[in-house]
């Protein structure tokens, strides 16, 4: 028999191993410890309230990690992943997880239910079609490493200003549909560019962060959203401009990534980051459930 707790009535030891052993044999390695679980749970929004465990036995055996965030009026959940036992799936505890996940979002009034999965997990995505979940785009995570070739664009109609993440969710076309990965709380100890016109109407943003070595050497940027206003004669340059800004200097031999990048919503950002040279180094699909 299964039973199922909220993570918060769980041991730390619990969660951990409910999540080892549910993502065991995962298409990567996704092995935490104690400090980086917690961590986690923290840094992407998650909760313990809303994030539940599968038992068997007395023995974690699978575990649901959910968050939720208010988007344009809208309460969206988000799956943080879903993970079950190696030697007990296809016994339907998948399915049971995933019900009492949208029990959970329906008791906190979520409009909009969404994750992400490995677009060669079929079996993962057919379980999720099956309750009600749809294919709305294709993720790519893509990576660009060492010298970046991209020429700088001549600007004399636009005003680039440095901002903080937080502002850029206050922007009207700023895409908080996009995967959760990608939201500006992602990024909330980055930075943000705003690029401007000559009204001084924000035409477009990207929000992005460095990393470094415990030397404090440069050694990759994660850029999360790289977007221009929908609709907008110029948007290629605009885009342009906000890449040359965020991978300068493009000389440093670094690591550059984006995280689940959706090729439909945001397809001029993907199709400029292809002709760079960025390649998928990862690729998932985004579901998502009207509640």
């Amino acid at each position: 028999m299964i039973e199922v707790k909220r993570l918060k009535d769980c041991t730390i030891e619990q969660g951990v191993k409910a999540w080892n052993v549910g993502f065991e044999g995962y298409y990567f390695d996704a092995t935490t410890t104690p400090e980086n679980f917690i961590n986690r749970i923290v840094s992407e929004g998650l909760s313990p309230n809303l994030s539940i465990v599968a038992f068997k036995d007395n023995e974690p055996v699978g575990i649901v990690k959910n968050g939720i965030r208010n988007i344009d009026g809208k309460k969206v959940g988000w799956n943080g992943g879903t993970g079950v036992a190696s030697g007990l799936r296809k016994q339907g505890i998948g399915l049971i997880l995933m019900e009492e996940t949208l029990k959970i979002y329906k008791e906190e009034g979520v409009d909009f239910a969404t994750l992400e999965a490995i677009s060669e997990n079929t079996r993962a995505i057919a379980l999720y079609k099956k309750i009600g979940y749809e294919v709305v785009d294709d993720l790519v995570y893509l990576e660009h490493k060492g010298h970046l070739t991209l020429e700088e664009t001549p600007n004399e109609d636009y005003l680039i200003e440095r901002a903080n993440p937080q502002q850029i969710g206050s922007l009207s076309f700023y895409k908080g549909m996009n995967p959760w990965q990608t939201h500006w709380q992602a990024a909330k100890e980055g930075e943000a560019l705003l690029v401007k016109d000559k009204e001084d109407v924000e035409v477009g943003y990207a929000y992005f962060k460095h990393t470094f070595d415990p030397q404090g050497k440069h050694v990759g940027t994660i850029l999360f959203q790289c977007e221009a206003i929908p609709n907008h004669d110029d948007q290629v340059t605009i885009i342009h401009l906000l890449l040359q800004n965020v991978f300068k200097p493009v000389q440093d031999e670094i690591r550059r990534v984006i995280p689940n990048l959706p090729k439909k919503r945001s397809a001029l950002t993907y199709k400029l980051l292809d002709q760079l040279g960025f390649t998928p180094f990862a690729n998932q699909v985004y579901m998502i459930k009207e509640m």
